[in-house]
């Protein structure tokens, strides 16, 4: 064979079938993570007296409830130093289900600047609190942070 004869050989159907599926391979979209089905949200503050209401929103999508959800949290004031600790009660989470969940801290709204989820103290039935804090995907629709 010359090397005339290469450069005028066409890649046959299969082989164009072959490259074609290997570069469509980046556009096609990943399953989702199971990392994203259980979505914890900080969605509202409300000043009660002295102290602050705090909503949230939790959405389980993946058909794994949970009668037990107890979610550590810092609360960190103005001046970012920590101004409470809060271990919540965030269960039961029913499948396929959104909750809201509200909890009373003992700082008025004003003086928080941010919520971390530090831990999660228990989930049942998961087999630990590590894989329930894994699932969780945090967010806040307020300017107040809160993150993990």
């Amino acid at each position: 064979m010359y090397l005339a004869d290469i450069r005028q050989r066409r890649p046959g159907p299969l082989m164009m079938g072959l490259l074609g599926a290997f570069l469509a391979l980046p556009l096609m979209s990943a399953p989702a993570s199971a990392k994203d089905d259980l979505k914890l949200e900080l969605n509202k503050l409300e000043a009660a007296g002295a102290r602050c209401q705090a909503y949230f929103l939790i959405e389980e999508k993946a058909g794994k409830p949970l009668q037990s959800l107890k979610a550590d949290l810092i609360v960190f004031g103005k001046d970012g130093g920590i101004a409470k600790r809060l271990i919540a009660e965030m269960g039961p989470v029913r499948t396929n289900k959104t909750s809201v969940k509200i909890f009373a801290i003992d700082v008025p709204c004003a003086e928080i600047s941010g919520v971390l989820l530090n831990d999660v103290a228990s989930c049942a039935p998961e087999a630990t609190p590590e894989s329930c804090l894994d699932r969780l995907v945090v967010s806040s629709r307020l300017d107040t942070r809160f993150y993990k």
